[in-house]
Formats: structure tokens, sequence, C-alpha cells
């Protein structure tokens, strides 16, 4: 029987069965001790039925944020909320309290980070957990990364710098390795890899990437890649595909995948080209030294632009190395 959506989070729990309690109880406790060895931005971390460490009124903020995020469309009807990173902001339109950020449950990650419209509401985004063949911390990294490099701010932006910001992207990816261990040592089935496009620019929607990369299609760009044009000159026939690139008044600058391989530009520095046939999908990292640069094979380095954050760079990786691998093929022109 469905439990009541209305109340507190003791009501709901009381609703459902007594295992589906245990195992709220203990996956919980897991967030909660994890919390408490990585304290990464506490003020905004609320668990589910653990005491908030500045808030009096936590457990009426965090059911606050399950009644917004979760109950509104469930994911069944015993799905179990275990920790909300976020804060509540007003509506203009309507005055009313809105939660938002990223709400933790046993099966998905919900995130929403726009206000509601006079009109309509604003609908989360859902990552649903699972294990693929990276195993537990691999795939939290990249739920985790997927959902914070398209997170948008803007409503945030008095509370929230992007240093705090980096540091809820880490606390994020620790919470689910702690949820996902713990709710598979208790035997919970967590879904397969889900499959992901094979376009490319699927791809890049799907990461998180759509708002950090330019599109030479884009009208809204097109004096940027005029610009890129003098700086980052292509072969005849070459295609752009993506761009992670920025530009100051001395021109433009960053990394292009094209159709060929990667080409970048750093400001000051020469063009470098790596051919497609040379990426090594295997040992594409960032470099050892330098968190905005990327190395695609032995001696391929390419520098991308300070602005990517650590989760947008994670993406990209992911990208690469799935474009080098031939498991993702580019639009027609």
């Amino acid at each position: 029987m469905p439990a009541d959506p209305t109340g507190s989070l003791a009501q709901y729990l009381a609703a459902l069965p007594e295992a589906r309690v245990r195992t709220h109880a203990v996956v919980a406790a897991a967030i909660a001790d994890r919390a408490a060895t990585a304290p990464r931005e506490q003020e905004l971390l609320f668990i589910a039925g653990h005491a908030h460490p500045e808030y009096e009124d936590g457990a009426d903020r965090f059911w606050h944020a399950v009644e917004q995020l979760m109950l509104a469309e469930p994911a069944g009807a015993d799905e179990l909320p275990l920790a909300w990173i976020g804060y509540d902001v007003v509506n203009r339109f309507t005055g009313r309290r809105e939660a938002q950020g990223f709400l933790l449950t046993d099966r998905r990650l919900v995130v929403k980070d726009q206000v509601d419209g006079v009109f309509g509401t604003a609908a989360p985004r859902q990552y649903p957990l699972f294990v693929g063949s990276a195993g537990i911390a691999g795939s939290a990294s990249e739920i985790a990364s997927s959902a914070t490099s398209s997170y948008d701010w803007e409503f945030a932006r008095s509370l929230i710098d992007t240093d705090t910001a980096s540091g809820l992207g880490l606390l994020l990816s620790e919470l689910l390795v702690t949820a996902m261990e713990t709710l598979q040592r208790l035997g919970a089935e967590l879904a397969p890899e889900p499959p992901t496009s094979a376009e490319l620019l699927g791809r890049v929607r799907e990461l998180g990437l759509g708002s950090a990369v330019k599109l030479p299609d884009d009208p809204k760009h097109a004096k940027h890649f005029a610009k890129l044009a003098k700086k980052l000159p292509l072969d005849a026939g070459e295609r752009i595909l993506i761009a992670c690139t920025d530009s100051t008044l001395i021109g433009a600058y960053g990394f292009l995948l094209t159709d060929r391989g990667a080409r970048s530009k750093d400001l000051g520095e020469d063009p470098v080209f790596t051919p497609t046939e040379q990426f090594v999908p295997d040992q594409i990292r960032l470099a050892p030294d330098n968190a905005h640069r990327i190395l695609l094979g032995p001696g391929e380095a390419h520098e991308i632009p300070t602005r990517f954050t650590e989760p947008q760079l994670a993406a990209l990786l992911t990208l690469l190395r799935e474009w080098g691998e031939g498991r993702l093929h580019a639009d027609a022109a």
C-alpha cells in the first residue's frame, strides 16, 4: 500500500514494511557516518532521521524537500528518501518556498535547480542509481558528474560560490558510493548501467556537458567561431564537432573535437593537433601536474579552459574515451 505523501518522515516510514524501514535506518546511518568523516559543506546536507548540526528544524526542511522532489512523482510506493544536499528559494512569482538541490533515495538522484513558473512547474531531472562496468565508485562518480556539471547555481548565488559548489560535488559522489555500497551489502539489486546514446551530441547531453560546450551550428556563437578560425585553422574539409573554448581581448583559445581529431591552443602558444587514430582511450586522463590539461595518449597534451569544473572535466574525459573507442558517431554534416 502506498505511503501517505503528507505529514513527516516518521509517518511515511510507518506505512512501509518493516524490512524497508530497517533498510532505511541502516543506509541513512551509513551516510551519516560517512558525512562525519568528510565534513564538507555540512550546512547544506540533511540526512533522513539525523539531526542537522545547525538547524533545529532540519527534519522539517528535509521532509519539505522530499515532498516536493520525491513524492510528487515517486519511483515506487516504497522509495526511501536518504539525504538532501540543498537549500530553499522563494519563488518571486508565487511567494512559495521551493526546494532545490540533490535528493538521494535508494533508487535515484533527483535534481532541481529551477523555480516553478507562473503557468507550470519546473520538472526535476532524475538519475537512476546503477552499477556499471566501472563498479560502484566509477558509477557513482558518473552519476554525480552528470548531475552537477549541468546544475544551474543561479538561484543560489548568494549562498554558494564556486569552491562551495565543487565541495558539494565531491560530497555528493562520496555519499552516493556509501549509499550504493550499503544497499548492495543489504542485498538490494541496483540497476545495471543504462544504455547510452551512440550519437556524439546525444552523449554530450547525457553527460551534462550541454551548457559547457559550444556547437558550430549555434547562431549565438557565430562570432566566436569566426575568431576561432583565425587561431585554430582547420584542414580543408575538416569539421568541428564540439568546442570547449573561450575568448579574450587577444583572441579565442581552447579545445576542439573535430571529425579528424583534437585541436587545441592555449593563449600565447602554438596550436596542437592529435589525429583520432592516436587517441589511446585507456590512457585518456588529466595531467598530474595540471588539472586543466588533458592527455589523449603519450605526448598528446591539450589545454582546456579553466572555466571547466572538475565534474565537467570528468564528463569530457568520458566523452573522449568513448569517441576514441569508436563507440560514438557524429551527426551527418
